[in-house]
Protein backbone atom coordinates (compact mmCIF):
# COMPACT_ATOMS: atom_id res chain seq x y z
CA UNK A 1 0.00 0.00 0.00
CA UNK A 2 1.07 3.76 -1.11
CA UNK A 3 1.34 5.72 1.92
CA UNK A 4 1.68 9.58 2.03
CA UNK A 5 4.29 11.40 4.79
CA UNK A 6 4.71 15.09 5.21
CA UNK A 7 7.26 15.87 7.49
CA UNK A 8 5.70 18.94 8.65
CA UNK A 9 3.37 16.85 9.91
CA UNK A 10 5.92 15.50 12.48
CA UNK A 11 7.81 19.33 12.68
CA UNK A 12 7.68 22.63 10.79
CA UNK A 13 11.60 22.79 12.30
CA UNK A 14 13.24 19.68 11.26
CA UNK A 15 16.90 19.74 13.50
CA UNK A 16 19.55 17.78 14.54
CA UNK A 17 20.67 13.97 13.74
CA UNK A 18 20.05 12.15 16.95
CA UNK A 19 16.97 12.24 19.50
CA UNK A 20 19.33 13.53 21.99
CA UNK A 21 19.59 16.59 19.61
CA UNK A 22 15.77 17.37 21.07
CA UNK A 23 12.48 17.81 19.26
CA UNK A 24 12.03 16.94 15.57
CA UNK A 25 15.45 15.17 14.88
CA UNK A 26 16.01 12.83 11.85
CA UNK A 27 16.91 9.71 14.05
CA UNK A 28 13.10 9.73 16.05
CA UNK A 29 11.37 10.54 12.55
CA UNK A 30 13.54 7.24 10.77
CA UNK A 31 12.68 5.13 13.47
CA UNK A 32 9.18 6.08 14.58
CA UNK A 33 7.36 7.13 11.10
CA UNK A 34 9.37 5.64 8.08
CA UNK A 35 11.01 2.23 8.97
CA UNK A 36 7.57 1.08 10.68
CA UNK A 37 5.72 1.88 7.55
CA UNK A 38 8.83 0.04 5.40
CA UNK A 39 8.40 -3.31 7.19
CA UNK A 40 5.27 -3.14 7.24
CA UNK A 41 5.47 -3.26 3.31
CA UNK A 42 3.92 0.33 2.41
CA UNK A 43 5.68 2.50 -0.23
CA UNK A 44 6.11 5.48 0.98
CA UNK A 45 5.31 8.90 -1.05
CA UNK A 46 7.82 11.89 1.52
CA UNK A 47 6.56 15.33 0.72
CA UNK A 48 9.03 17.68 2.26
CA UNK A 49 7.63 20.88 1.69
CA UNK A 50 5.97 23.28 4.23
CA UNK A 51 8.50 23.44 6.91
CA UNK A 52 9.49 26.80 8.38
CA UNK A 53 13.18 27.02 6.95
CA UNK A 54 15.31 24.87 5.21
CA UNK A 55 16.71 21.39 5.86
CA UNK A 56 20.24 20.39 7.51
CA UNK A 57 22.39 17.57 6.61
CA UNK A 58 22.34 15.94 9.67
CA UNK A 59 18.23 15.57 9.63
CA UNK A 60 18.38 14.47 6.30
CA UNK A 61 21.49 11.76 6.84
CA UNK A 62 19.92 10.50 9.66
CA UNK A 63 16.35 10.39 8.94
CA UNK A 64 16.51 9.04 5.20
CA UNK A 65 20.24 7.76 3.56
CA UNK A 66 20.55 6.04 7.53
CA UNK A 67 17.97 4.01 6.62
CA UNK A 68 20.27 2.09 3.94
CA UNK A 69 23.47 2.71 6.38
CA UNK A 70 21.32 1.77 9.56
CA UNK A 71 17.97 -0.08 8.74
CA UNK A 72 19.30 -3.32 6.66
CA UNK A 73 17.76 -1.59 3.91
CA UNK A 74 19.78 -1.69 0.42
CA UNK A 75 20.00 1.23 -1.76
CA UNK A 76 17.39 -0.41 -4.57
CA UNK A 77 15.04 -1.37 -1.70
CA UNK A 78 14.99 2.60 -0.70
CA UNK A 79 15.01 3.52 -4.44
CA UNK A 80 12.20 1.24 -5.01
CA UNK A 81 9.85 2.15 -1.92
CA UNK A 82 10.47 5.63 -1.35
CA UNK A 83 9.48 8.74 -2.95
CA UNK A 84 10.61 12.23 -2.47
CA UNK A 85 8.33 15.19 -3.59
CA UNK A 86 9.59 19.17 -3.03
CA UNK A 87 8.89 21.73 -4.98
CA UNK A 88 12.28 23.12 -4.09
CA UNK A 89 15.14 21.33 -6.59
CA UNK A 90 18.24 21.82 -4.29
CA UNK A 91 16.40 20.18 -1.26
CA UNK A 92 15.74 16.98 -3.60
CA UNK A 93 19.49 17.16 -4.53
CA UNK A 94 20.87 17.66 -1.41
CA UNK A 95 19.09 14.41 0.06
CA UNK A 96 19.48 12.15 -2.96
CA UNK A 97 23.55 13.22 -3.19
CA UNK A 98 23.32 11.69 1.10
CA UNK A 99 21.56 8.79 -0.22
CA UNK A 100 23.99 8.14 -2.99
CA UNK A 101 26.81 8.32 -0.04
CA UNK A 102 25.14 5.71 1.57
CA UNK A 103 25.10 3.69 -1.17
CA UNK A 104 29.01 3.77 -1.52
CA UNK A 105 29.05 3.52 1.69
CA UNK A 106 27.41 0.24 2.17
CA UNK A 107 29.24 -1.17 -1.08
CA UNK A 108 32.18 -0.07 0.73
CA UNK A 109 31.06 -2.12 3.51
CA UNK A 110 29.83 -4.72 1.95
CA UNK A 111 33.39 -5.36 -0.45
CA UNK A 112 35.73 -5.58 2.70
CA UNK A 113 33.46 -8.17 4.37
CA UNK A 114 33.97 -10.49 1.16
CA UNK A 115 37.35 -9.40 1.62
CA UNK A 116 37.77 -7.83 -1.64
Amino acid sequence: MKKILHVKNYTLEPFGRYEIDGEGNGEEYRKKYIVPELKEGNTLEIHLDGINDEYGSSFLVEAFANIIRKEGFSYDEFMEKIQFKSVHEDWLEDLYSFIEEARIDTQGNAAKLKGL
